[in-house]
């Protein structure tokens, strides 16, 4: 051959030699080095993660099955920009039920995006009519939305749920993850528009809807109470104000409700109109806002004196209307309030300076343990979110104690709590000295019929059944002889007003003061204690003319609603003074 073609040749068989070495290598790096990686990516491309649509989330209803709580069908809007083939004129189709400015649907409509969101909720009416337009890249999609039938009837102890379903505040927020329905997620081959592919069997596992929960709380008895503080609020000129009904034998809560309110329906509009406003309105004063209570604290300062064995009911003492306690001078209400009283007078007569007499006489170490046994400065435990502590300062907080707490602590002044804590502390006294963690959801049931009852928790036996049985008492004789406005006709009641000044900063507001009343009947078998408490009433700051017949209206309708008939009451017999 010569040497021309065969040089060629050499040359071809040199080319195709260099081509297949770079084949192989190109098949070595594909098939051997990065085989892991073309694996992920045929798998991704050929598989996605499927999610099964959400059942909605759990509901709530009241003890006796009333719904508060439940979801309803709204659509989102949604557009495929690529598959819209008239922009101007969708956009012009969309305005009205989107409430949506027509230039800005139509700028997304004419966007690069894959996909865009028109309208995140609309009602099932709005989104039946715009699938019935059939609009070409226009999607209406179903999905859960919550829905709270009684509007803002117990709106605090609910919470509510926003628009991605997470729930905040009371219930809501407590138990959110039990109510939130069980998503169900899998992978699994799709096709060319990502699309699950139909005979290809996976295991079935269906998705769950969250936990129903069952509330202690009477529909009834909080729609009363409700309207009992309404009035109250506006027959007093009040800021505010928290009602409690708790049941003594359980500390289940019967009803909880507090003003300023909002409806958790709409809880988007609350948001804007008080963008402003340091606090926002979801929060619970009846858990998270914390107060001095004044007098009505008085009655722990005389139970915990007579559980320690300090004093009787009858132990006398003179009161000269003022004493020295650490270096501040404390004071009765009246300066006509002085001379020789008993340990019973100074809760029937509401006696500072008894008060602190009895704390200085027991000391620090004997009156802040019942006061800590009480719940004093701790959360209740209460099944809701957002609750606060409370404050109370011992000798073991040196940078903050000082003398004349021991004096100014014995009537609710220098001290802190909320008004859960404080109407815990009294449904103590009622149920025997007992104290028990108080409670709002009674029972939580699972998707399958599982039932979870909620477990009495005892807390503390703070003071002993015969202390706590004299303190009662006292406070029955309190309202038979000192405070008329919350007698009951044809029921022994027990109860001691709280008259407060409120902190400001160097100070104390030399006007406003915070007005409450705790009490509890029938005696001598009580089965519901209710705690009121108004915010710088106007018309008096006197407890006995603001708190204490708002007491005896809501006591004397809930006598009437839980059926527990009259006692042979002799009303002749009543001490009015």
């Amino acid at each position: 051959m010569l040497e021309g073609p065969r040089r060629r040749v050499r040359l071809a068989e040199f080319v195709l030699i260099v081509l297949t070495l770079i084949v192989v290598a190109q098949l070595v790096q594909v098939q051997v080095l990065d085989a892991g990686f073309y694996r992920a990516w045929a798998a991704e491309q050929r598989e996605r993660r499927i999610t099964l649509d959400d059942p909605p989330r759990g509901v709530i209803r009241d003890r006796n099955g009333h719904l508060l709580a439940g979801n309803v069908v709204v659509y989102s809007v949604e557009a495929t920009p690529s598959q819209v083939l008239d922009p101007v004129e969708t956009a012009r189709v969309l305005e009205g039920w989107l409430h949506t400015p027509r230039a800005q649907i139509q700028a997304e409509l004419e966007s690069d995006k894959l996909w865009v969101l028109l309208a995140p909720q609309v009602s099932k009416e709005i989104g039946d009519q715009i699938a019935e337009q059939e609009l070409p890249g226009i999607t209406v999609r179903p999905r859960w939305a919550r829905a709270y039938p009684e509007g803002s009837l117990a709106a605090h102890v609910l919470g509510f749920c926003n628009v991605a379903g997470e729930g905040f505040y009371g219930v809501e927020g407590f138990h959110d993850m039990a109510l939130r329905p069980r998503r169900i997620e899998r992978e699994g081959p799709v096709d060319l528009f990502s699309q699950p592919v139909p005979w290809t069997v996976l295991p079935v596992v269906l998705p769950e809807s969250g936990d129903a929960l069952v509330l202690s709380l009477d529909r009834t008895i909080q729609a009363m109470v409700e309207q009992e503080l309404a009035q109250a609020v506006m027959a007093y000129q009040a800021d505010g104000g928290t009602i409690i009904v708790m049941d003594t034998r359980t500390f289940e809560i019967l009803a909880m409700a507090s003003l300023p309110n909002y409806d958790p329906g709409r809880y988007q509009e609350f948001v804007r109109e008080d963008l402003s406003a340091s606090v926002l309105p979801f929060t619970d004063p009846a858990i998270s806002e914390q107060y001095e209570p004044g007098s009505v604290f008085k009655v722990l300062t005389v139970a915990a004196a007579l559980d320690a064995g300090v004093v009787s009911p009858e132990t006398t003492y003179y009161d000269p209307g003022w004493m020295e306690v650490g270096g501040v001078p404390i004071h009765n209400s009246s300066p006509d309030l002085q001379g020789e009283y008993t340990v019973a007078d100074i809760l029937i007569h509401s006696l500072n300076v008894g008060a602190a007499w009895l704390s200085t006489r027991m000391g620090a170490d004997t009156f802040y343990h019942y006061l800590l046994g009480f719940g004093v400065g701790q959360r209740t435990g209460v099944d809701l979110a957002g609750e606060a502590t409370g404050q109370v300062w011992t000798p073991n907080d040196y940078a903050y104690w000082h003398d004349a707490n021991l004096g100014t602590n014995a009537f609710g002044q220098g001290v802190a709590v909320t008004p859960l804590q404080m109407i815990t502390a009294v449904a103590t006294v009622a149920n025997g000295g007992e104290r028990l963690r108080p409670y709002v959801v009674a029972r939580r049931i699972a998707p399958d019929g599982t039932e979870f009852t909620h477990q009495r928790r005892v807390e503390a036996q703070v003071i002993s059944p015969e202390t706590a049985q004299q303190v009662a008492e006292i406070m029955v004789r309190t309202v038979d002889e000192a405070i008329p406005e919350a007698q009951v006709a044809g029921y022994r009641v027990a109860g001691k007003t709280g008259t407060a000044q409120i902190p400001v900063p160097g100070g104390y507001d030399p006007q406003g003061t915070i007005a409450s009343f705790v009490g509890f009947g029938p005696w001598p078998e009580p089965q519901v204690v209710i705690l009121v408490k108004l915010d710088r009433p106007r018309t008096s700051p006197w407890a006995s003319h603001t708190a204490a017949p708002t007491f005896q209206r809501v006591m004397t309708r809930l006598f009437g609603m839980l059926r527990i008939p009259p006692q042979d009451v002799d009303m002749a017999q009543v001490v009015v003074p």
